[in-house]
């Protein structure tokens, strides 16, 4: 449990929203599942076996579906070429090749279909979300697009401010709002705003610099909790590069929360300096959640 006079500062990744439409049980249970196999040989027209085809996917799973789109945009001579290029370059790059491909009214259909939780009613949140809100936290980040996190406050009864461009972060600051959530990477309410591609983070840098500056501070002065990234998500590895650019061997205690106990993931992490906190599967994680809240009771 975190004492109350600690400070824990949470960032949000897809795995937290990847229950939201494979809810097993409402009443108790997160999706048990988030960190499948990166797709290493991807089909010719059909899903992958592991892909199920809902919203809110994980990062595999969202550039398998930006393959199988890309597919149907192209000749069928260039056909290997993109299954060599999907298999054997980044995410970002993935994503830049496919909206230059599939042009911008496509691409903004694609994300909608994706990650807009409005358009499917059966998309709910989950216990991790309502978890959450119990922390009382003053201040949030997330790389993630969609709105769960707005409507979990929504259906408690609070109100949480977001910050999608570099003015609306001024404006919230300047309120001093009881709840504050930074969504560094946009929002899908506001889709020009989403960062996905290569150019989009470069571009992300340059402008949002104050949201930014405000993650390295803080990341200087409390305990960071990574909640639902997993190793396959850039979003991750991207942060973490950036905080040992500033910080080097001084970089303050982080941790992340993982699904599955794995050594050689394990490691790894270790080696990043960033330690792990291992679930018996990410069913555990609303529970945890509510272990390290302070009002908690034991």
């Amino acid at each position: 449990m975190i004492s109350a006079q600690g400070r824990l500062m949470v960032f949000l990744g897809a795995g937290l929203s990847f229950g939201g439409p494979r809810l097993q049980s409402r009443a108790r249970f997160d999706y048990d599942r988030y960190d499948p196999w990166w797709p290493r040989d991807f089909p010719t027209g059909d899903l992958t076996p592991d892909d199920d085809g809902l919203p809110l996917p994980s990062w595999p799973w969202l550039v398998n579906r930006m393959y199988r789109e890309i597919l149907s945009q192209t000749s069928t001579d260039e056909h290997t070429s993109l299954r060599t290029f999907f298999i054997e370059e980044g995410p970002l790059d993935c994503a830049q090749l496919f909206r230059q491909t599939v042009g911008d009214a496509n691409y903004r259909d694609f994300l909608l279909a994706q990650f807009d939780s409005s358009r499917q009613p059966s998309i709910r949140t989950t216990p991790s979300h309502e978890a959450l809100v119990r922390l009382n936290l003053p201040l949030m980040f997330t790389t993630n697009y969609d709105e769960l996190i707005e409507k979990a406050y929504l259906d408690a009864g609070q109100q949480v401010r977001v910050s999608v461009s570099e003015e609306q972060f001024k404006a919230r600051r300047a309120e001093r709002p009881a709840h504050h959530l930074v969504k560094l990477h946009g929002s899908i309410d506001q889709p020009e705003t989403i960062v996905l591609t290569r150019s989009d983070y470069a571009r992300a840098r340059a402008d949002r610099k104050e949201m930014l500056g405000l993650l390295r501070a803080e990341l200087a002065e409390a305990a960071f909790l990574f909640v639902g990234f997993s190793l396959s998500d850039p979003n991750f590895n991207l942060l973490h590069d950036d905080i040992r650019l500033v910080y080097g061997m001084n970089v303050p205690a982080s941790y992340t929360v993982q699904g599955s106990r794995n050594p050689v993931k394990d490691r790894y992490l270790r080696s990043l300096g960033v330690n792990t906190i291992w679930l018996d599967g990410w069913n555990a994680l609303p529970d945890f959640l509510t272990r390290i809240n302070p009002t908690a009771t034991n």
